[in-house]
């Protein structure tokens, strides 16, 4: 009769380990020596990117107060009168990624070495053509470059720019914060001067209104010498008295609004505030070569470890 059985071995005992260890851990290091240093090499030889950082936030500017009938008048006309105070930070952030934003930079110089500035369209190794395909490849490289993020809690705007020395970087920061402050600028001047065209023709026609009422009184005065002695003149004075009370409210109230707008059509103050000017780093983007090395004796021991397990060997 045979003897009893053996029950197989449930797992890998702690001397197997031993003896496994004794046996690769030569080549365990030559992996994680040659990982290390195939990562290093990539860290020397790869392009190097720095990062520049810019904060702000927007002011929220008092809407103006405009009154309801001229509202009304000026809605069907398509004037915006809303103001510049509902323009959330979200709204910045989407606008640093506009086409029309980006190439407005595109001419502008940048200064990458102290005393060496070339154009944005050369930073970005753009074709100097202004074909569709150029343009399209130069936006495509601009929007992974420039970026923008919102701290909903706080309602900061922080702009961030990669680009091939901390000086270029900076210098696109800088001409993102002034492209912002120039696009609000612009676009309230724009609307104040739709506006004040507009009033200029309201005050025009309230001043006629105003005039045509007051000798409308002149005249009835004229040819009514005594109004006590009768009720029906007496009436018609005061409903002429009040036509002439009403004209001349809607002339003063539009003429007001007309000083009000030709100020703001010349207003260059930025609607932004600027909490953290724009700075680079002196260390380029990415692990820095230690990390690398590190990184690589990790992972040459992973991929032998791995190789042991798949292949015995």
């Amino acid at each position: 009769m045979s003897g009893p059985i053996q029950p197989a071995a449930s797992g890998v005992s702690l001397e197997d380990m031993l003896v496994l260890i004794r046996r690769t851990w030569r080549s365990a290091l030559v992996w994680a020596v040659a990982a290390s240093v195939i990562l290093v090499v990539i860290g020397i030889i790869r392009p190097r990117t720095y990062t520049g950082r810019a904060s702000f936030v927007a002011e929220q500017a008092k809407t103006r107060n405009l009154p309801a009938g001229i509202r009304a008048l000026a809605s069907p006309s398509g004037i915006g009168l809303s103001g510049d105070g509902g323009r959330s930070p979200e709204f910045y952030r989407n606008l640093v990624s506009t086409s029309g934003l980006l190439l407005g930079l595109v001419d502008s110089l940048v200064e990458v070495t102290p005393g060496e500035s070339v154009s944005v369209r050369r930073l970005f190794r753009a074709e100097p053509s202004n074909t569709r395909a150029s343009i399209d490849r130069l936006l495509r490289r601009l929007r992974k470059q420039v970026a923008a993020q919102v701290d909903s809690r706080t309602g900061v705007v922080t702009i961030t720019v990669s680009s091939l020395t901390p000086s270029a970087a900076e210098g696109m920061a800088h001409l993102v914060i002034g492209a912002i402050k120039h696009f609000n600028v612009a676009t309230r001047q724009l609307r104040a001067r739709e506006l004040r065209t507009f009033l200029e023709n309201r005050v025009a026609e309230a001043l006629g209104g105003l005039h045509d009422a007051e000798d409308d009184l002149r005249v009835f005065y004229q040819r009514n010498r005594r109004i006590g002695d009768s009720p029906q003149l007496i009436f018609e004075e005061g409903r002429m008295k009040r036509q002439v009370e009403l004209r001349q409210e809607l002339y003063t109230t539009l003429s007001r609004e007309l000083e009000s707008a030709r100020i703001d059509e010349v207003n260059d103050t930025p609607t932004i505030t600027v909490i953290d000017a724009p700075l680079a780093s002196s260390r380029p983007d990415g692990p820095g070569l230690v990390m690398l090395a590190a990184i690589g004796l990790v992972l040459g021991v992973c991929v032998r470890a791995l190789r042991l397990l798949v292949t015995g060997r």
